[in-house]
């Protein structure tokens, strides 16, 4: 009896205090101006290609106070891909690349994440021309700040992440060589930095 009620005592606080730590997780909202979801693969095996997605939307949790993220979900539009160059970017909607027409979306969602002070390992589950396989991103809470803008004090935080990718391992299967090197390069950089903004 004495046993089961010592057990009791321990369980007790422990419960209460991952529920504390558990309603510190709110919702936050990304800073659209201030958010960049990119890429950056290699042209004939030496130069750097770099694109981006204009259009995307982001939904994200992360501790109130510390801003760590606790889930992510994100969509990119790959009608807004964009690296600078008007055939190249019609090229990379085509079905040598992202089959935009019938693929219209890029997602990604956070299954789980890792933190380490201010860095963390997050393996998330990317999905392009409709394959979906996890990927595992590196990155960094880059800073938290308390900020007004006019609408009161509020808690603004800022990440960058990186991780690689096989694109042919998601159907993106372009295979274009010219004298012996291959156009565009199977391995691609995949580059997050986002700002967001505690509600």
């Amino acid at each position: 009896m004495n046993q089961l009620i010592t057990a009791l005592a321990l369980a007790i606080p422990l419960t209460f205090a991952s529920q504390a730590t558990q309603a510190q997780a709110v919702e936050w909202k990304i800073d659209k101006n201030h958010t960049h979801i990119g890429f950056v693969a290699r042209h004939l095996a030496f130069a750097k290609v770099r694109g981006s997605f204009k259009k995307f939307d982001a939904k994200i949790t992360a501790d109130k106070k510390t801003g760590k993220l606790t889930a992510l979900s994100a969509t990119a539009d790959v009608a807004s891909i964009s690296t600078d160059n008007a055939k190249r970017d019609k090229h990379l909607r085509s079905d040598d690349f992202f089959a935009g027409d019938k693929h219209p979306k890029v997602s990604l969602k956070l299954k789980s994440i890792k933190w380490d002070g201010d860095d963390f390992k997050a393996t998330v589950a990317l999905t392009m021309r409709g394959k979906t396989k996890d990927v595992v991103f590196k990155g960094s809470l880059i800073g938290v700040r308390t900020v007004n803008f006019g609408r009161g004090a509020h808690q603004r935080a800022a990440y960058e992440a990186t991780a690689k990718i096989k694109r042919q391992d998601f159907g993106l299967s372009f295979n274009g060589v010219a004298e012996g090197l291959s156009i565009v390069g199977d391995e691609v950089k995949l580059v997050l930095e986002m700002e967001a903004s505690a509600k």
